[in-house]
């Protein structure tokens, strides 16, 4: 230490404090995309799904007929499905006690409610995700990364089937980017050779919003097992979710005798599969 330096004059140094820098997840991508269901007070919520079942109203059922024919028209069966939802109930709780409060320079508080409000909105993604693995027809490379002629097989199966669009891509972000994700095979497959619009969108921004047909997206929510994780490409009406109350419920309670604030989020939700003839499993490896 030299004589007249800052350690001569500690009592006085300014600290300078950054912005806080929080980390939020990626969240609520899933809920625009299925169907949703919300009532007051339910212990249970049920779609009603026609024309899926056994009994289905298709073209074949539609016969000529002659002004001259006696016989009755032959009668063809309709039925419909109950694709009901059991709600769960689902919290979290965030403690903050006061001398956090009075020795931190951040807004402790406000920063404690959104991560609580953004910590839902991501469980309701993971709820509906978890109904990709459900679906029966299959567009999947467990060996290989993902590519858009696996978006097209898909495309193709949801078009067979007649489900309705638009439809959705929702894969781990690994699926959309890096060696094995889309923009590999965009960037580096002959087949695009440099003409599609989409190829030079992923160059110069990194991100692509449709593809083959479908609006793509991505969830940190889609896990990674083995190597291979499990996405989708679905209708609208492949997915059904719903909730009881508020879609989600943010509550502050005052714990005077401990000295600290609890933030306490929780929903009321469930996510069922509504036509499994309208999604596409799509499981791949990402890593």
């Amino acid at each position: 230490m030299a004589a007249g330096d800052t350690g001569n004059f500690a009592g006085s140094l300014q600290e300078v404090l950054a912005d806080a820098m929080v980390h939020f997840s990626k969240a609520n991508v899933c809920l625009p995309l299925v169907m949703q269901e919300s009532r007051d007070k339910a212990d249970t919520i049920t779609f009603p799904v026609y024309n899926l079942g056994s009994n289905q109203v298709t073209s074949a059922d539609v016969a000529s007929h002659s002004e001259h024919d006696s016989t009755a028209i032959t009668a063809t069966q309709l039925d419909s499905e109950k694709k009901t939802i059991t709600l769960d109930m689902y919290s979290i709780r965030v403690p903050v006690h006061d001398e956090a409060i009075l020795s931190n320079a951040n807004d402790v508080t406000g920063i404690a409610g959104e991560l609580v409000g953004n910590a839902i909105a991501a469980k309701v993604d993971a709820l509906i995700v978890a109904n990709f693995g459900n679906f029966s027809n299959t567009s999947n490379d467990t060996s290989n990364g993902i590519s858009v002629d696996d978006l097209f097989a898909a495309l193709g199966t949801l078009q067979a089937e007649a489900a309705p669009a638009p439809y959705s891509m929702v894969h781990n972000p690994r699926a959309i980017y890096g060696t094995y994700g889309l923009s590999n095979d965009l960037v580096t497959s002959n087949q695009f050779g440099g003409s599609p619009s989409s190829q030079d969108d992923m160059l110069k921004t990194g991100f692509i919003g449709a593809l083959a047909g479908m609006d793509i997206y991505s969830s940190p929510e889609i896990s990674i097992a083995s190597n291979n994780a499990i996405g989708a490409v679905f209708s609208k009406m492949a997915i059904g979710f719903g909730y009881a109350g508020d879609l989600m419920r943010m509550e502050v309670e005052r714990d005077a005798v401990r000295l600290k604030t609890d933030y306490v989020g929780s929903i009321f939700c469930g996510s069922v599969e509504l036509a499994d003839t309208y999604g596409v499993e799509l499981t791949h490896k990402v890593t």
